[in-house]
């Protein structure tokens, strides 16, 4: 194993990186992203497992499964016979990958961050790690490239809220610094939610805000009981997105995951809020 430095815009980052021309052919992938990315580069056949949140594409969701990402155990990982782990950031207990990394495999933990230069980072690293850099080089430009696409003259940010649970009267939604913030701005949306981080949101501060669209990650649904009980919401019903029936329903890893279908989501939200931005205020 050697050490590499990735240079990622103007700041270094130091990851531990198995060696390019020996690649490991048992990965244990911890996030949903790092499985997607391992696909799209050609190097799926060399996971042995991941965890619960790996469902794309179909092939990974066949795969073996460890448990929840944020709440792993040592013994299923150490099961799987990895020669590396590639882990994402909140992948963990960190003293679980700690064990694992006793036993003798080695870990790559991925860095966070949520601008596209971090996604296209995370691609690079993952593709180094297995043998696949050209691949990842690939992906990671055009990853960069479609989202640096910019947005129309006079388009003008539809006022939106990204809900991550829904109970009567109150809701858990995306604030800054979060990965929701990130997403409604790359999709070209401003976020009505100013604090940090996903926290509850009153009733008064979601009517208040006003937002024309309320977008929705796939898994709130399922939460929430079903997409028309959401609607049904008396608070989120009072909206002006709710009056006008603009609820979009975003693909929950795709939008959130940072991976590299996120610029798929993001041209779909785009062009979802391509109505309302002919000049005026929404």
């Amino acid at each position: 194993m050697l050490s590499r430095r990735m240079m990622i815009g103007s700041g270094l980052v130091l990851a531990a990186v198995p060696a390019l021309g020996q690649p490991q052919r048992r990965i244990v992938a911890l996030g949903s992203d790092v499985a997607e990315t391992l696909f799209a580069i050609g190097a799926g056949g060399q996971i042995a497992a991941t965890d619960d949140t790996a469902t794309f594409p179909a092939a990974a969701a066949r795969l073996p499964k460890l448990g929840y990402l944020r709440a792993l155990a040592p013994e299923p990982i150490l099961a799987a016979r990895p020669g590396l782990v590639i882990a994402a950031d909140g992948a963990g207990p960190d003293a679980v990958l700690r064990q694992v990394e006793a036993a003798g495999v080695t870990i790559l933990r991925l860095p966070a961050g949520h601008a596209p230069a971090d996604v296209a980072a995370r691609i690079r690293l993952i593709g180094a790690a297995a043998g696949a850099a050209p691949a990842a080089e690939r992906l990671a430009r055009a990853v960069l490239n479609r989202l640096a696409q910019p947005l129309p003259s006079g388009w003008t940010r539809p006022r939106c809220l990204l809900v991550l649970a829904q109970a009567p009267g109150r809701m858990l939604a995306a604030g800054l610094n979060t990965a929701g913030d990130s997403f409604i701005r790359l999709a070209g949306g401003h976020n009505i939610f100013a604090a940090d981080g996903y926290k509850p949101l009153s009733a008064e501060a979601v009517i208040a805000g006003a937002p024309a669209v309320i977008i929705i990650p796939s898994h709130v649904i399922g939460l929430a009981g079903g997409l028309d009980r959401l609607k049904a919401d008396p608070v989120l019903a009072a909206t002006p997105a709710a009056r006008a029936g603009r609820f979009h329903v975003v693909d929950s890893q795709a939008a959130l995951g940072f991976g590299p279908r996120l610029p798929d989501a993001v041209v779909a939200v785009r062009k979802a809020l391509a109505a309302l931005t002919a000049g005026r205020p929404v």
